[in-house]
């Protein structure tokens, strides 16, 4: 099993654990409690999932037409440290006052400012608006005013469920990375 693989095995083990204990405590205020909460815990683990799969294949897309170029290093290392100076070899001097104003000007040089930006938002936009984020939204919506309409919302109940899932992927992902 690939390290990826347990991560997300772990991740959705937590995310039971979790879906367990808010179960319990919500069959100690009532029915109402608990489809509140599961239907607000289902939909809020499909977006995230929907969210995960999009950014996932953004990622994979980027590193195949080489944005994402597969060296160890990524673009903050290479930014904060362009001399390599934290490598364990031992490399030139820190550089001088001159060296740094022109090292600052060359990142400002690379950032683009607004027109490099609305690139990125081009290319991002297609993991924000996928389809399958969309749905898992869609029926996020659809839950709270089906449960509404039927006066079987509970908004505790449903807050509840709603936060388990990115308290769990927050404390998972902190431990993980």
């Amino acid at each position: 099993m690939t390290t990826g693989m347990r991560s997300i095995s772990r991740l959705l083990y937590w995310m039971v654990v979790a879906d367990l204990f808010v179960v319990a405590l919500s069959l100690r205020f009532g029915m109402h409690w608990l489809i509140s909460s599961q239907v607000a815990f289902i939909s809020s683990l499909l977006a995230t999932l929907a969210s995960f799969w999009s950014y996932k294949r953004l990622i994979e897309k980027k590193i195949a037409t080489g944005d994402i170029p597969p060296e160890d290093r990524d673009e903050l290392d290479t930014i904060d440290d362009r001399f390599e100076l934290y490598d364990g070899e031992e490399t030139a001097p820190a550089p001088g006052a001159e060296e740094l104003k022109q090292v600052i000007k060359e990142e400002r040089r690379k950032i683009g400012g607004l027109k490099k930006g609305m690139q990125n938002l081009a290319v991002t936009i297609s993991a924000a608006v996928s389809p399958l984020r969309v749905a898992a939204y869609v029926i996020l919506v659809l839950g709270f005013l089906y449960l509404n309409r039927h006066d079987l919302l509970e908004i505790w109940g449903y807050v509840l469920g709603l936060t388990v899932v990115p308290l769990v992927a927050l404390f998972e992902g902190r431990r993980a990375g």
